[in-house]
């Protein structure tokens, strides 16, 4: 972590950003106190990394769906299920390990998928979509990954 343009403040909170006014004013300095010796002060910066995320914010599902020790929900193994039937997790609630934006992005698309195919599922009407290939019944559901043959965003080449 040793780089001379970059200096990792560890025990410290930022409590103000200051910078050119308007809607496009660029960052100037960092109002920043040591959370250990109660030194506040202000640093010059034009660029910042904040990293978030460490506190999975899981209170309200407490006792409704599983968490391991540290307060992060329990999914299945690459998916966003969780142990309650219908009830998916994504992002920094379940990725104790990466905590990022674009880990959030992929495993909430990944929860609006197998959302939409457990409401498929759901179906007692046999008729249902049969497009989406979803087989009912399946032991985990999860067990078989739909195939969305009927996705406009994959073309007309995307039937099989």
């Amino acid at each position: 972590m040793e780089h001379p343009k970059v200096e990792v403040r560890f025990n410290s909170e930022g409590l103000e950003i200051k910078g050119d006014e308007g809607p496009r004013g660029l960052m100037k300095s960092m109002v920043v106190k040591n959370n250990k010796t109660g030194k506040v002060e202000e640093i010059p910066a034009n660029g910042l990394f904040y990293a978030v995320g460490h506190d999975p914010a899981t209170a309200l599902f407490k006792g409704q769906v599983d968490m391991d020790e540290d307060g992060y929900i329990k999914t299945i193994p690459g998916t966003a299920e969780t142990s309650v039937a219908g009830v998916f997790a994504a992002g920094d609630v379940q990725d104790k390990k990466y905590r990022q934006a674009v880990t959030s992005a992929g495993t909430g698309c990944m929860a609006a998928l197998e959302a939409e195919k457990w409401l498929l599922e759901q179906t007692d009407d046999d008729t249902a979509d049969a497009d989406h290939d979803v087989r009912k019944g399946a032991d985990k559901a999860n067990g078989d990954v739909p195939e969305y043959r009927s996705n406009p965003l994959l073309g007309a080449s995307s039937k099989v």
